[in-house]
């Protein structure tokens, strides 16, 4: 599909919320690889792994979900980062998947009150923060981006890479864990640029400036945001005004428009438009939690069932 005219996206009840940057120009060609089979029996167990990746969880959490997928996998490293502003901790586990060639990394949603808090009072304050690699991230993803550094991540995942020296990199989390598979897909794709790296993100809220989608879009040629019909997260931090700095999102969102029991999903030519990151008027805690017929609500888990 192609389109040759650059059209801002104007949100029909909240015309103020117009964006009208360079970086939600729409899309000429979009993109014909997203597999939303390989999304719900591949990836969604990589995110399940991530989640379990935490002091709440049983030893062997992560590997008893990807014990769940038929593939020779193994976990590679699990990094369980105290972070400092809301003094809890991210999950970060990194595998191997032989059967598709490649090294996955996956990033934990929120699993505490705190970090939920912290991360709302971000939103409201509008703060944004100067990346490392250029641009500006959401304040609090940027401190989480250098407790994850901190505490060892470029070194277990060299380990990883010079293990397998041929393979891909796919890198994705859901909520927050999509926020950080975003950020940290460009820190990857820079330290290794000769690597294919495939983002797949999901439910993520916005993550960065212009600058940074830009250098989303230059890095990683295949990236995806997935996002169900009615999920509040997408929609913050909220945009208010063209003349405020903000947030953006990256594309290309796959819309989902109901239960994603089926591939009914759309892929958006545009990061924000009526139809697709906004969606329905109605907003429900369950169309984030809720995902390709599992359920991703993050709180003292134990060993992988679904």
């Amino acid at each position: 599909m192609e389109t040759s005219q650059c059209v801002s996206s104007k949100y029909l009840c909240h015309p103020w919320r117009t964006v009208l940057h360079e970086v939600n120009c729409p899309a000429r060609v979009l993109p014909t690889n997203f597999n939303a089979t390989f999304n719900r029996n591949e990836i969604a167990y990589y995110i399940q792994a991530a989640n379990r990746v935490s002091e709440n969880v049983p030893v062997g959490g992560p590997m008893s979900c990807l014990m769940k997928l038929p593939g020779k996998i193994r976990v590679l490293a699990e990094l369980n980062v105290p972070t400092t502003l809301e003094e809890h901790t991210i999950g970060v586990v990194i595998g191997v998947n032989h059967d598709f060639r490649h090294i996955f990394i996956g990033f934990r949603s929120t699993n505490n009150f705190r970090q939920l808090l912290a991360q709302f009072i971000v939103f409201g304050m509008g703060w944004l923060k100067d990346f490392p690699l250029g641009g500006k991230l959401v304040g609090i993803y940027v401190q989480i981006y250098e407790d994850i550094l901190n505490f060892g991540f470029n070194a277990a995942l060299e380990r990883a890479v010079n293990e397998f020296p041929s393979y891909s990199l796919l890198i994705t989390g859901h909520s927050l864990g999509g926020a950080m598979s975003a950020v940290f897909s460009v820190h990857v794709a820079l330290k290794y640029p000769t690597k294919q790296i495939r983002l797949y993100s999901w439910s993520a809220p916005r993550v960065g400036d212009e600058t940074f989608v830009k250098l989303l879009r230059e890095h990683i040629p295949e990236q995806f945001r997935v996002v169900r019909d009615g999920d509040l997260v997408p929609d913050f931090p909220l945009r208010v005004a063209q003349t405020l700095e903000a947030a953006h999102h990256n594309t290309f969102e796959v819309f989902y428009p109901n239960n994603m029991e089926k591939d009914n999903y759309v892929i958006c030519e545009q990061a924000e438009s009526e139809t697709c990151l906004k969606g329905s008027w109605w907003k429900s805690i369950f169309a984030h939690l809720f995902m390709f017929n599992m359920n991703y609500f993050n709180y003292r888990l134990g060993y992988c069932t679904q």
